[in-house]
């Protein structure tokens, strides 16, 4: 059984593995790759990816920053065109949200100032085009964002794929699946 402290840690050090991956998948690209829009996906580019990964984990982590109560509007994302056009930009700002930002976050769930079972009201756009705000909590929003990465991470893989370039294995799957390949593959060798 977890602890909450535990908790705390596996959220942080599960997002900090995946910003870390997304820095090493990017690293070895030029601008150009970086900004390759997609045949499959019109407009799409990995450093646009890359952006908005980045963008929710910054609008979470300034909201938790903030005073009580915690607001996240994803939809105010600033849509930095730096980290979406140089590599280099984006490397920078994945190491920004992993260290200090997330190491900032993990000392408030430390403190007795937050903890993940904080109530944070989100807003965001819903399908129709209205903002609207639902409650959630900041161990589900730090989930968010990691699982919410993955997903987007999945979507550069493609975009890899289609420029040339294999990415990493492992590199777009979620915690869950790559626990049931582990654990299907230890089956197998039995």
């Amino acid at each position: 059984m977890y602890t909450s402290s535990t908790t705390e840690h596996q959220l942080i050090d599960g997002a900090r593995k995946c910003l870390e991956r997304l820095r090493i998948t990017i690293q070895p690209l030029d601008d150009p790759t970086y900004t390759r829009e997609s045949q499959a996906l019109p407009g799409s580019t990995i450093g646009k990816h890359v952006r908005h990964i980045i963008e929710h984990f910054t609008l979470l982590i300034q909201a938790i920053n903030s005073k009580q109560p915690v607001t996240v509007n994803y939809a105010a994302r600033h849509r930095n065109k730096d980290i979406e056009t140089h590599v280099e930009s984006g490397m920078d700002a994945i190491l920004d949200v992993s260290d200090p930002q997330l190491t900032i976050c993990l000392e408030l769930l430390e403190s007795d100032y937050l903890s993940l079972h904080t109530p944070i009201r989100v807003i965001d756009t819903l399908p129709s085009g209205v903002e609207s705000a639902l409650m959630s909590t900041l161990g589900r929003e730090l989930w968010f964002c990691t699982h919410h990465m993955i997903h987007h991470n999945a979507v550069i893989a493609s975009l890899l794929y289609e420029a040339g370039h294999a990415p990493p294995p492992e590199f777009a799957y979620a915690p869950s699946t790559v626990k049931h390949n582990h654990d299907h593959s230890v089956e197998k060798q039995k």
